[in-house]
């Protein structure tokens, strides 16, 4: 049942998401930062009343498509989607690592979705235009500063790198998700913990193990990138679902190594700072969470505590 909204509480909220289109608007990092805010006030508005959130968002969502540029509107669809997607899994008492998945997914779709949605409806350039136009734009200023009359600098290398990251963007889009919503659960944990909202179920970084069938999937997708012709659409797609399962195996060898440190009786602060070397050394710990897989030393550890 809904419960009585205040007209202090409803212009809160309302200044809070008209603050976080402008910041957006101005840069996409203030967005990022303000966004688990924004969330959660908007979260307990809905916990409030289901009806005074769908009338800001309509109120909002009017004189946003009029009157702001389309990206900022985006994200502003993009915040009451995540918001939405957040009660949603309080309400249903779901874990918080599947909380964080249902996140991502809302943040990777909506973005993906509509960028491809206001390109489709002319409203912003296709992004290859925008992307060709800044990789012009950065070689000229290379050239312009004698860079690339040096002879440790590889023109056709610079720019078949910078192909490459554009290729694997929704890949990227992906990652930056993932940790986007990371940061705004373990944010909400944060501001929620004083409120009457009953948190989701809490599982430690250490436990945190993917299934094995994820290093299946990307051991055939990895024989598989061999044999597709370079350029095609098929290539394309098999590259972003390697980076996003690089990633994930990425993330099973950091939880690994934690729950290793764990185990061995370190102390916490010591298992921290052991850890931050491995977050940056991503192809070594890449490979601890693909060793880990194959011979399950974290089901042999276990049995060996028993």
């Amino acid at each position: 049942m809904d419960k009585k909204v205040s007209m202090l509480q409803l212009m809160l909220v309302l200044l809070v998401v008209f603050v976080f289109i402008t910041l957006t608007d101005i840069s996409l990092i203030f967005g990022a930062v303000l966004l688990p805010f924004a969330v959660y006030f908007l979260v307990d508005l809905k916990h409030r009343s289901n009806y005074h959130f769908w009338l800001t968002f309509i109120s909002f969502l009017i004189p946003a498509v009029l009157l702001l540029a389309p990206d900022a509107w985006l994200w502003f669809v993009v915040l009451y989607i995540v918001a939405a997607v957040v009660h949603g899994t309080l309400k249903k008492e779901v874990s918080q690592e599947l909380t964080i998945f249902y996140v991502t997914s809302a943040l990777m779709l909506g973005i993906i979705g509509g960028l491809n949605l206001l390109q489709g409806l002319g409203f912003i350039q296709p992004l290859s235009n925008i992307y060709l136009d800044f990789r012009n734009w950065y070689m000229e200023q290379i050239e312009m500063y004698g860079t690339l009359a040096s002879s440790t600098f590889d023109a056709d290398l610079m720019r078949a790198s910078m192909d490459q990251i554009f290729i694997n963007l929704p890949a990227y889009v992906t990652v930056i998700s993932f940790m986007l919503a990371l940061y705004t659960v373990l944010m909400q944990r944060v501001l929620l913990k004083s409120s009457s909202i009953k948190l989701w179920n809490y599982r430690s970084f250490k436990d945190w193990a993917f299934p094995r069938f994820i290093l299946y999937l990307f051991l055939i997708l990895f024989i598989v990138s061999f044999l597709t012709t370079e350029g095609t659409a098929t290539q394309t797609t098999i590259g972003n679902l390697l980076l996003v399962l690089e990633w994930m195996l990425y993330l099973h060898g950091l939880s690994f190594s934690y729950f290793f440190f764990k185990e061995k009786n370190l102390n916490m602060v010591l298992s921290i700072l052991l850890l931050i070397p491995l977050a940056i050394l991503r192809p070594l710990t890449l490979l601890i969470g693909i060793f880990e897989m194959i011979f399950r030393l974290r089901t042999l550890l276990l049995m060996k505590r028993k």
